[in-house]
């Protein structure tokens, strides 16, 4: 499949997880040394987890170019004045081994899992919330093992709270009064007084030593820590300082005002202390990566420096009780060791409501409006151009929405997602609540000159300077003020560090939301259905369709549908090498996840944004006149298989839509078709046997039609001897795809008419 072209691994903790040799760990208590990353082979061996994750990774998506490697430490405040930034492990006082033999330790910035001071990891229960920070051992040989692969690297440091309710980095902020000489102190603190000077590079133990205070727990030290240990590495192609910290982004200094300060060559900035923090760290990397040889590469796209914003004030924040919104970002866009504007595009595809979908069915034929004539009137601005039937799974919808539709022609005042319960729109389904305008759909029209309040604004925001939006009492309402940011219209590209949709249903509607229960950031996307559990409750509905299909949208749209720009420079407007969807985990598939017992986060794969293990592999029906005949070959039973046989009956239908919103459908076939799921659970490459078997089976179908008879067990069901027809997804696929996803997947989907 051709649509990724960068991913984000995960999942940013566990001690060796990302390792490419084999490690045992004892915890302090336990009574033997375990593996600690050789779960997908039992155990056994010498392959990592690893090394199996990016070898199906490769397999499953051969045109993937760049791997961000996303490692974290921990934050356990919101408040800014309080919060330590640091890492830790769940072996305090533990032990590490090589499994082919050797003691080791785990390392990290001058620190070990015997090293005094270390914040332990939380708990519930008996289980800890995360595993451990990679030890940098692992993390170097990672990165070595990438660039080896012919991939493009991205280093990722990343944030995990550990306070009550494990909420979203971008929370943490400063309480007391804004606008304060005590606020920049508060982010001074945070940053922390870490330099370049203190830090030393060990290439023999492959990990970088820290001079400053061993329980300095600080923002900087995390960074020059990891920008050092890159450089063991032998470089990356880009070095992000982080990402999301929205709330620290807009703590404001005491010299901050509406208007800013305006500088001699009449471009205004305003006083961020963080944003100013961020900046001095770029100058510190930069210096580091030329100190030892890793110049900067613009043309290549080596040794770069970036930080990615969220996508809700990528283009500025609106600061309460002040009416307007200030580009606070945009000095450190244009910063000369600020080499791409990166930001996380979690920007919705889809406005589609429980029942008829709502105002983009009504809307989906109406003319589109005009994109040079912005914005479009209240009359026009729903308008999609579409043809066709409506539908959420219609590709060109999902891309009309990528530079159109909400956050580009219209906007929600107020937008809330109060988790599960029962469907406003008055059906018996349980979905995720909303209030206000966006349950009445009562959508907003933006006025001129407001291109950045739009989030989506992407191509307008390259191509112009910017200037601060708001009230200044002239009678205007929120309109440009004052002088230009130092923005440089075209002289940056933009890249999408993280972008990705959940496997749930209407994951598009609202991108950026994920399920974990056991975060206060837990939610589904916006009327997304929840199904009732078999043993009680509900969860959110899986839907990997919608989730694999918007990202075939975005990756057509900038990459191969022609919608990029170049300025005359030669500067793309969006980057594609670094678009990264999220995510990929270093655990793979099927160990993870299926191991729930070793990893708490298991539960949330199934509805949440792991590409590994999913996919829709289904092809258009065997029609109802093929006869099932003994001419055609039978699929082997195989001793790999486990779990269970999945049946899902369904007919296809056309559906009519009347002006009343009444519907009329109509059956296309008088027999049901049948989606059948087979997987397994030990199908691996030491099971000869059923590859063997599974090889010869596929030897028989190439070149052929296709069909082949399975032979259901479920007699109580089906009826003694019943058999179904069925296809592969591509009749023409190769063997090398085909065991691809053998290996990646363990599970394959056959389309069906049964047969008695």
């Amino acid at each position: 499949m051709g649509f990724v072209k960068g991913i984000n691994l995960l999942p940013a903790t566990g001690e060796f997880t990302y390792d490419t040799l084999a490690y045992l760990g004892q915890r302090a208590g336990e009574p033997s040394l375990q593996p600690v990353n050789l779960y997908a082979s039992g155990g056994a061996g010498a392959v990592t987890d690893y090394a199996i994750a990016l070898d199906q990774l490769q397999a499953q998506f051969p045109h993937c170019e760049t791997v961000a490697l996303v490692v974290a430490w921990f934050g356990n405040s919101l408040d800014v004045s309080a919060c330590r930034i640091y890492p830790s492990t769940t072996y305090i006082g533990g032990t590490f081994q090589k499994a082919a033999g050797g003691s080791d330790l785990l390392r990290c910035s001058g620190l070990t899992q015997g090293s005094s001071g270390l914040i332990p990891i939380p708990q519930n229960d008996s289980s800890f919330v995360y595993s451990g920070t990679p030890s940098d051992q692992s993390i170097v040989r990672c990165i070595e093992d990438l660039k080896a692969r012919g991939l493009r690297v991205v280093f990722y440091p990343f944030i995990l709270m550990t306070v009550d309710g494990f909420p979203w980095r971008g929370r943490i902020a400063y309480t007391g009064t804004d606008m304060s000489s005590d606020a920049t102190a508060a982010v001074d603190s945070f940053l922390g007084s870490a330099t370049p000077s203190q830090f030393t590079r060990d290439a023999a133990n492959l990990t970088v030593a820290y001079s400053g205070p061993a329980t300095d727990y600080s923002f900087r030290r995390m960074i020059l820590h990891y920008a050092n240990l890159c450089v063991v590495a032998g470089g990356v192609d880009l070095f992000l300082l982080g990402s999301e910290l929205r709330g620290l982004e807009t703590i404001r200094g005491p010299a901050w005002t509406k208007a800013g300060t305006t500088g001699g060559g009449g471009k205004v900035t305003w006083d961020y202390p963080f944003v100013a923090g961020l900046m001095q760290l770029t100058d510190d990397i930069r210096s580091i990566f030329d100190g030892a040889g890793l110049t900067k590469d613009v043309a290549g796209l080596h040794n770069l420096i970036s930080y990615s914003a969220d996508w809700s004030d990528w283009m500025g924040f609106q600061h309460p009780g002040e009416n307007g919104q200030w580009p606070h970002l945009d000095q450190l866009y244009a910063h000369e060791n600020i080499d791409l504007v990166c930001f996380d595009n979690y920007l919705p595809l889809s406005d589609w409501t429980t029942g008829t979908g709502g105002l983009d069915v009504i809307h989906w034929s109406d003319p589109a409006p005009d994109a040079a004539a912005w914005p479009p009137s209240a009359s026009t601005m729903n308008g999609l151009g579409l043809s066709g039937q409506p539908t959420i799974y219609s590709k060109p919808y999902l891309k009309a929405n990528i530079e159109g539709g909400e956050k580009f022609n219209w906007f929600y005042a107020d937008s809330t997602n109060d988790g599960p319960g029962f469907d406003p729109n008055g059906s018996d389904l349980r979905v995720s609540l909303l209030e206000g305008d966006r349950h009445a759909q009562n959508r907003q029209p933006y006025f001129a000159n407001q291109q950045l309040l739009a989030n989506k604004q992407l191509r307008w925001w390259w191509n112009n300077p910017h200037q601060a939006i708001y009230d200044h009492g002239d009678g205007q309402g929120f309109a440009p003020h004052g002088p230009p940011t130092q923005w440089i219209a075209r002289s940056k590209p933009i890249a999408f560090a993280e972008y990705g949709f959940s496997s749930c249903d209407r994951g598009t509607n609202q991108p950026n939301v994920f399920f974990d229960p056991k975060s206060s950031e837990s939610f589904t996307p916006y009327w997304s259905i929840w199904d009732r559990q078999a043993g009680g409750g509900f969860r959110p509905r899986q839907d990997e369709e919608i989730q694999l299909l918007a990202l075939q949208a975005i990756y057509e749209y900038w990459i191969t549908d022609g919608h990029n720009a170049i300025s005359a420079a030669g500067v793309k407007m969006i980057e594609p090498a670094f678009m990264s969807v999220w995510n990929w985990d270093a655990r793979p598939f099927p160990a993870f996840p299926v191991r729930g017992d070793i990893w708490g986060d298991a539960g949330n794969w199934r509805a949440g944004q792991w590409l590994a293990g999913k996919g829709p592999y289904l092809v258009p029906p065997v029609p109802d006149s093929v006869p099932v005949t003994t001419s055609y070959p039978v699929f082997p039973v195989l001793n790999g298989q486990g779990w269970s046989i999945h049946y899902r009956p369904g007919f296809a239908t056309g559906v009519a839509e009347h002006v009343s919103g009444r519907q009329s459908r109509t059956a296309k076939m008088s027999t049901p078709l049948y989606e059948i799921e087979l997987s397994f659970d030990v199908l691996r490459e030491d099971v000869t046997q059923d590859l063997q078997a599974i090889i010869a089976f596929f030897d028989t179908q190439r070149g052929q039609n296709g069909a082949f008879t399975f032979a259901s067990p479920l007699a109580s069901c089906f009826g003694a001897g019943a058999a179904f027809l069925c296809r592969f997804e591509n009749d023409q696929q190769d063997l090398e795809e085909f065991m691809s996803r053998l290996f990646t997947l363990q599970s394959l989907k056959l389309r069906s008419v049964k047969a008695g």
